[in-house]
């Protein structure tokens, strides 16, 4: 069995000839990355830094042609120690920020300034995109197990026209394990601070003598009792007195199936089968009492490729999944009575405007039968080809069709109507005469929806080699279409707008790059620019009752700067350090857009013993300034930004094959006290306000809370393979 390290984030550096991406690790993967260094000295490519990766042809081609790809491996994600796939994505993924809070079970993956809706994240090429049913969000990326995953590319700029919509700012697109045509079995536990358990492990073998036909079987299953979210001041009086205040376990279960068939190097087939199930509370101060959600996503994916002559590839590939969610939200029932109240239960007497110690369920999200369904069903399929002329250049042509729509309870009014959009793309990459080390792409994608109409989008890549030096540069657009229930959401506290747009990006971006092999050393550095604007951005209204979505008239205008350095010594050390700076606001506004960080700084830092059984690595952070806006007309505005936090792990491998593996993962080593996310809520469940004594118009009746990040934490991992 070959040794394996797990100490950098890999990035793609430039034109990629060879078909594999290798790079520095142990002496073995180091013997291997110098001889392919030399063969694409005399390619005019550049291979990269970190661990030994096999990159996909769609992240080979988008680098040759000018875009920014990022690829994070399996053994950084070990090292890192990530329980999900939003701590991977804050200390991992460059000029990344993640929404929302993860340790309550909610969260999305923001690139370059981007919101929810302008980063895609696909797993396998399923996209895990929201969208929209009846009661609130499913968050996809929650259910993806981070011991799964063979890596991670991260495609910064627009890349919507392989991947399709809602890919405008960037696409996050995780690759999982798969079988390999061996017999092959890896496990793993860990436990930890807030009585976090977790088990994991797969299990291939091949069905035939060649290991052509493999099969495997995997699973995890993570429960936590969960950090503190909220600070108990930070409650509702009567919210608090019902019993709001709690724990906030978190629990996700994983169970799949792969098949592999290669009959030979020019076929493979594939097909997963997988279920994931995720409990979460996510109770808020100012309002839930009680608060369990569940998510139930299922998927089937699989494709099929074929090499017809060194000049002819297809690939066709397909997807099915039906994410449902359910939630039982209550609030405190409340003594309305002047005169007081009788607890029905001891015979006391309740005070008027006093919580009476009772919940009530909201509408649709009861107990039992009372808890409504919610949910989308959704497919997708992909025919692409790749045609190869020796010395006239290449040509990618295929279509892509995306369908989904509601699958809620019936007891909400939204359609069950397909949404169905049919999209033809062609990227042709010419080999130019009078420059032939010049990479140029040409790309334009028709998407037929009768919905909302047919788009059309574009996208260019060129890439310019000069010595040690590249220039690169890409630009394109692409749209995202109102979710169901921005357009058909009909409660209490919140109505939908039928009359929404769709949201169109236009983003360009650009940089210049070195790269040199120094002599038992590696070092990278590149410097850019990205230039985004959004149109017709919908958003959500703040402060009303009921609150509503809308299409803002005001162009959102995204400016930013990158710097990256990446340096590998021998096999000891692996430095890597990214810079991401984003001015975000509407046009004729100078106020940072919510909840987009002014600027990031994220690292590595790795050491390595000589005989590659310890292991140290550190993940520092540092988030510069970030606001949320709330209340009527905005008039509430924190920074929660301007934080350090840094996560660190001690490995050791034993065993003659260093099979076995131990783990210490610190959390927030330093112990910062920081926010997720900033809320805002009101005061209508109050005392005060029950009485009267404060009104929706009172300065006190709207305020503001943090979503707490996880303090200092220890978590012991054991893992195995044989």
């Amino acid at each position: 069995m070959k040794k394996r390290s797990y100490h950098s984030v890999a990035h793609i550096l430039a034109m990629l000839t060879a078909p594999a991406i290798m790079a520095t690790g142990t002496a073995q993967a180091a013997e291997a990355n110098a001889e392919a260094e030399a063969a694409s000295a005399e390619q005019g490519s550049i291979v990269v830094t970190g661990q030994a990766v096999k990159a996909s042809q769609v992240a080979e081609e988008a680098v040759k042609f000018g875009n920014y790809v990022q690829v994070v491996s399996s053994q950084e994600i070990e090292a890192s120690g990530a329980s999900n796939f939003a701590e991977l994505a804050q200390f991992l993924i460059k000029g990344a920020n993640v929404g929302y809070s993860p340790d309550e079970g909610e969260y999305t993956i923001r690139l370059d300034g981007g919101g929810d809706r302008d980063t895609l994240v696909v797993l396998d090429g399923v996209p895990l995109y929201d969208r929209g049913p009846a009661l609130e969000e499913i968050w996809g990326t929650t259910t993806i197990d981070p011991h799964m995953i063979d890596h991670v590319e991260v495609f910064r700029g627009g890349n919507s026209l392989f991947f399709g919509s809602n890919g405008g700012i960037g696409v996050v697109s995780i690759k999982t394990k798969r079988p390999t045509g061996e017999d092959k079995v890896e496990l793993g536990a860990s436990y930890g601070s807030f009585n976090s358990r977790e088990l994991w492990g797969n299990a291939q073998a091949k069905l035939d003598a060649e290991g052509k036909l493999g099969v495997m079987v995997y699973g995890s299953a993570q429960n936590t009792d969960g950090p503190r979210i909220f600070n108990p001041a930070d409650f509702v009086d009567n919210v608090a007195a019902a019993g709001g205040i709690q724990k906030y376990p978190l629990n996700r279960n994983n169970v799949g199936i792969k098949l592999r068939y290669a009959p030979s190097d020019r076929t493979e087939l594939t097909l997963n089968g997988q279920y994931t199930q995720i409990e979460f509370q996510d109770a808020f101060p100012d309002a839930e009492t009680y608060s369990p959600n569940r998510v139930r996503y299922p998927i089937i994916d699989g494709g099929i490729s074929h090499r017809w002559s060194d000049s002819v590839l297809t690939e066709f590939t397909a997807y099915w999944s039906n994410p449902k969610l359910n939630n039982t939200e209550t609030y405190a029932e409340i003594c309305r009575q002047p005169a007081g109240c009788i607890n029905p239960d001891d015979g006391k007497p309740v005070a008027y405007g006093k919580a009476t110690g009772h919940s009530i369920p909201f509408p649709n999200k009861g107990f039992g039968k009372d808890s409504k369904v919610s949910g989308f069903l959704e497919y997708g399929l992909n025919l692409r080809n790749t045609l190869t002329f020796e010395n006239v250049g290449e040509a990618v042509l295929g279509v892509q069709r995306t369908a989904y729509r509601n699958d809620s309870d019936p007891v909400f009014p939204i359609s069950n109507d397909w949404n169905t959009t049919t999209g033809l793309y062609a990227d042709l990459r010419p080999v130019l005469p009078f420059s032939p080390d010049t990479a140029i792409s040409l790309a334009g994608r028709m998407d037929f929806s009768k919905a909302f109409d047919s788009k059309f989008i574009w996208k260019f890549g060129l890439r310019q080699p000069i010595g040690d030096f590249y220039i690169r540069a890409n630009g394109g657009t692409s749209y995202s279409l109102p979710k169901t229930n921005e357009l058909y959401a009909e409660s209490a506290t919140l109505v939908g707008n039928p009359d929404l747009k769709p949201e169109t990006t236009e983003t360009y971006n650009g940089a210049i790059g070195f790269q040199k092999d120094l002599g038992g050393a590696n070092l990278r550095i590149e410097a850019g620019l990205f230039r985004t604007d959004i149109t017709n951005r919908i958003q959500g209204t703040s402060g009303l009752t009921p609150n509503t979505y809308y299409n803002n008239t005001a162009l959102t205008q995204i400016r930013g700067i990158t710097a990256d350095l990446d340096l590998t010594i021998g096999k000891q050390w692996v430095l890597n350090l990214g810079f991401t700076k984003q001015d975000a606001h509407l046009k004729g506004s100078d106020l940072q857009i919510n909840e987009t960080p002014e600027f990031m700084i994220q690292g590595t830092l790795n050491w390595n013993s000589p005989d590659q059984r310890f292991h140290i690595s550190l993940f520092p952070r540092y988030q510069g300034p970030e606001w949320s806006t709330g209340g009527v007309g905005g008039k509430l505005r924190h920074n929660f930004g301007n934080y350090f936090v840094m996560n660190g792990s001690i490995a050791y491998w034993a065993g003659e094959e260093q099979q076995h593996r131990f783990q210490l993962r610190v959390v927030n080593i330093f112990d910062a006290k920081y926010a997720e996310r900033y809320g805002y809520g009101n005061m209508r469940y109050s005392e005060a306000f029950v009485r009267g004594e404060i009104t929706t118009s009172s300065p006190e009746y709207y305020y503001g809370y943090p979503f707490e990040g996880k303090p200092r934490s220890v978590f012991l991992s054991y893992s195995t393979t044989f």
